[in-house]
């Protein structure tokens, strides 16, 4: 038993056909023939087919009268009409019976002219050719309503994979809502204990500094009490990070917005990261003030994670640089940027960085740590402003990221 082709089960650009049974051909054929008004149903078309062919027979009759020659014959002509105009508005069945009585009618007036017996071959093949005409008028018919046909196949196709893609976007939202709702639970059930943990750390930590000699093993303890701090430290962060990321998306972050000076902002933001890294960083300011109607803190926070960015992710002695400019343009915003000359970001991962729990690979393979919640909180926070962050970079020649705010 041979198989079926591949050819014959695959469209043009190679995707499989998905194959119809005969209930749903049954079907599909139904709701076509739903869609067309009553006017148009194939049982009209044979009713009316057989007056269109005596109008046809009138209308080469008037003609020769007019022509004043009874020997004018343009029947097979004329015939042709009733056949366009039934197959156009009736479809292919009732074109076929208007071709067939067409062809009775023309058979039976060439007979009669010539006196010929009905079933003379020799006179019913003259009819041949209006035979063929028509057969071909039903055939481009009967395409037309093959195509119609799949239009409606696909169409309903694609209105099964509509309610399928609308089922798995509602899981989609019900698994993320569960997963915002666990990260929310999971990070105020740490926080408590990292912070007992860290408070009973710095306890110790103090008592251990009172105290004047210190023996090996006590140093040694205050060593580890010491990375114990420093681990809850960041464990504390991280978890901040969580709870910001989780209750910025349920929208449970209200903005406290209120006329600021970004170049303040700015500036405070580039005292403090200084102080931490104790590296020097650029500040590019404009002479004029450029008031914008923000949250401060929330700001701040955005400018925070990218300025820590550009010096975790670049070279010891390389500048980091952060500006600020007011651009005129419709309608008027504020522009700040953040520059580093470290290592860039591959073009195929500045669409993803913005992501929750995402990091660039070059990330992943250095030393810095972090969950990948920066940047998607800095999204979240800019997006709230109704503004526009993104990063422009070339491998090995550094990045700069873009946040953009309205005026």
């Amino acid at each position: 038993m041979t198989g079926v082709p591949r050819e014959a089960l695959v469209d043009r650009q190679g995707r499989p056909l998905k194959k119809l049974s005969f209930e749903q051909r049954v079907q599909l054929r139904k709701q076509y023939t739903a869609r067309i008004p009553r006017w148009r149903r194939p049982l009209v078309g044979y009713l009316f087919s057989v007056p269109l062919i005596v109008l046809a027979w009138g209308g080469n009759a008037l003609l020769s009268l007019a022509l004043g020659r009874s020997d004018a014959n343009f029947l097979s002509a004329f015939l042709l009409l009733p056949v366009l105009f039934v197959a156009l508005f009736w479809g292919v069945g009732s074109s076929v019976v208007t071709v067939l009585f067409s062809a009775l009618l023309l058979h039976m007036m060439q007979f009669r002219e010539n006196g010929s017996n009905m079933l003379d071959w020799q006179s019913a093949i003259q009819v041949l050719p209006f035979v063929v005409a028509g057969l071909t008028i039903a055939l481009i018919t009967a395409l037309r309503e093959r195509e119609r046909l799949k239009a409606l196949a696909a169409e309903q196709e694609l209105q099964e994979y509509a309610e399928e893609l609308e089922v798995i976007n509602h899981k989609l939202e019900d698994a993320n809502q569960l997963k915002d709702r666990f990260m929310s639970i999971a990070s105020h059930e740490l926080k408590t204990p990292i912070t007992t943990i860290r408070g009973q750390a710095q306890l110790a930590l103090r008592r251990l500094e009172k105290m004047r000699e210190l023996s090996p093993e006590m140093k040694g303890m205050k060593q580890a009490l010491e990375r114990v701090n420093d681990q809850t430290q960041r464990l504390t962060s991280l978890v901040e990070e969580l709870l910001d990321v989780s209750s910025l998306r349920a929208g449970k972050v209200e903005l406290r917005k209120r006329c600021c000076d970004l170049a303040e902002v700015c500036r405070e933001v580039i005292e403090d990261q200084q102080l931490l890294s104790e590296r020097p960083i650029e500040l590019v300011l404009p002479e004029q003030p450029i008031k914008v109607l923000i949250d401060k803190d929330r700001l701040a926070q955005v400018l925070v994670n990218l300025v820590s960015n550009a010096l975790k992710y670049s070279a010891e002695g390389s500048p980091v640089e952060l500006g600020l400019k007011r651009e005129e343009h419709s309608p008027a915003s504020a522009l700040i940027w953040v520059k580093d000359h470290g290592k860039g970001i591959a073009p195929d991962q500045l669409t993803r960085i913005f992501e929750a729990f995402y990091r660039d690979p070059d990330a992943q393979a250095s030393s810095a740590k972090g969950l990948g919640l920066g940047l998607a909180i800095s999204k979240e926070i800019v997006d709230r402003h109704n503004g526009r962050i993104w990063c422009e970079s070339e491998p090995g020649h550094g990045s700069t990221f873009f946040v953009r705010l309205p005026l």
